[in-house]
């Protein structure tokens, strides 16, 4: 990996900069001596046992998934979990503060896709395959296959730094009733999708589609479109590939959906929550969202106006394909997060068997069941998991063809480039080749700076 002595420079900068924000420091006195990192923690277990173990996850629904499972875990083995809770707006700059310099705060935390490419950079991560790799400390029934894809995004040169969980995508919803009116199928392809979106609009009580392209949020429901017409961001040697053909035809296709009056016209101000909404409310037949609004769109408590008799008429399915040789070909989008050892790490091996805990299948069905998304497709293929959260089974069908934007270290800024231009060929400020050349010459400017071509 090239520029490490960069971003160490720039992780020191950081922390000096925090540090002289905060106001004078009252004299304290000297902390006791922590052990360096690599040393036995002070606090050792009960003889045989693991050591206690830190681990570091945010603010959310996951923070009480991962305490409840941390329960279960050390009930099973004997071994303490810590879980540190940390706000969501800290959680990044705090991680990033403490892989880089070593600290050995966490001997485990919860990771966004996007982040361990700078953190592997500045050896802040370690990798995994110490321990899988290792017959004394992997269980014997350990496969990292049972993973891929989804561990994809977390591997750099042949080494894994994270184990994957809450992998999620989105579904095509329609409403049953409106297309059976019409004496519609419901849609496999992207052609088909046009039809009825054309056939069952009815602005303003209800349009064909809604899609969402708020500024700083349009890659996330137009990269549905892109992947799943068979587009991309970067190829295998990290050059911009948005602007093909497959991707031009997609925001072609994205964008005329409103040039036709297909979805509402503010849909330059809808994200997840209006999507959302716009579902709820049935101002739309059809949409692409996230699966975390399943239980919200099908509960007929919480979603009235889309139900009939009790029963919800707002279903869902994959996101549509292309079709080739007779053959409908699938790719799909999605996010991915998951579970690494810090560099500093004090009891790295007893983190790294919670994580392999955590992950595998017994783990990941509590999780699932607790109310997460686990990423082992045999946990996603348990029949109890299934039983209570019956899309489960269709996530485990499209895992393989899912696909999350690029792990980079600029990815940050190539979102926001990208955001930039689908907004504008969708308001009609550029046409979709002009806005797509502009995004990918953009990206190929912020790849160069951060050193990805020779």
């Amino acid at each position: 990996m090239k520029f490490r002595i960069l971003y160490l420079a720039i992780a020191l900068v950081l922390v000096v900069t925090m540090l002289a924000a905060c106001a004078q420091p009252t004299p304290e006195p000297p902390a006791p001596e922590e052990p360096a990192a690599g040393e036995p923690a002070e606090e050792m277990p009960e003889e045989g046992g693991l050591p206690p173990i830190v681990v570091a996850v945010w603010s959310s629904p996951e923070q009480e998934n991962l305490a409840k499972v941390a329960e279960q875990y050390t009930k099973d083995t004997g071994n303490e979990v810590v879980v540190e809770e940390i706000a969501r707006e800290a959680y990044y700059d705090k991680l990033t503060t403490t892989f880089v310099a070593g600290g050995s705060d966490y001997d485990v935390a919860y990771i966004m896709s996007d982040w361990p490419p700078a953190w592997v950079e500045a050896d802040g991560l370690q990798d995994l395959n110490q321990f899988y790799e290792d017959p004394n400390v992997a269980d014997p029934s350990f496969s990292i296959d049972i993973f891929r894809p989804s561990v994809d995004p977390f591997e750099f040169d042949g080494k894994v730094f994270a184990l994957p969980s809450e992998g999620d995508t989105a579904w095509l919803w329609y409403r049953k009733d409106v297309l059976e009116e019409a004496g519609l199928e419901v849609p496999q392809t992207w052609d088909e999708l046009l039809e009825v979106a054309r056939a069952v609009n009815n602005p303003p009580e209800m349009y064909g589609m809604v899609i969402g392209v708020k500024p700083d949020e349009a890659i996330w429901d137009f990269m549905y479109y892109l992947f799943g017409h068979g587009g991309g961001i970067l190829d295998e040697n990290n050059n911009p590939i948005v602007n093909n053909e497959q991707g031009v035809a997609a925001l072609e296709f994205y964008a005329s959906l409103l040039e036709e009056g297909l979805v509402p016209p503010d849909v330059p101000t809808y994200g997840y929550n209006e999507i959302l909404t716009t579902l709820q409310e049935g101002k739309a037949a059809m949409g692409i969202e996230w699966m975390a609004a399943t239980q919200t769109l099908q509960d007929c408590e919480q979603s009235p106006k889309v139900c009939k008799d009790g029963e919800t008429q707002l279903l869902y399915t994959k996101v549509p394909g292309v079709e080739i040789g007779g053959e409908v070909v699938r790719s799909t989008g999605g996010s991915q997060w998951g579970w690494g050892i810090p560099a500093g790490a004090q009891n790295a091996e007893a983190g790294y068997k919670f994580i392999e805990y955590l992950t595998g299948k017994n783990g990941a069905s509590q999780w699932a069941l607790n109310g997460g998304i686990p990423s082992n497709t045999e946990a996603l293929s348990d029949p109890a998991v299934v039983a209570e959260i019956p899309q489960f089974e269709l996530l485990a069908e499209v895992m393989p063809f899912r696909q999350i934007v690029p792990a980079t270290l600029v990815t940050a800024e190539m979102v926001n480039e990208l955001n930039n231009f689908i907004v504008a060929a969708v308001t009609g400020e550029m046409t979709a080749q002009e806005a797509l050349d502009g995004a990918a010459a953009k990206m190929e400017e912020l790849m160069a700076e951060a050193g990805y071509y020779d």
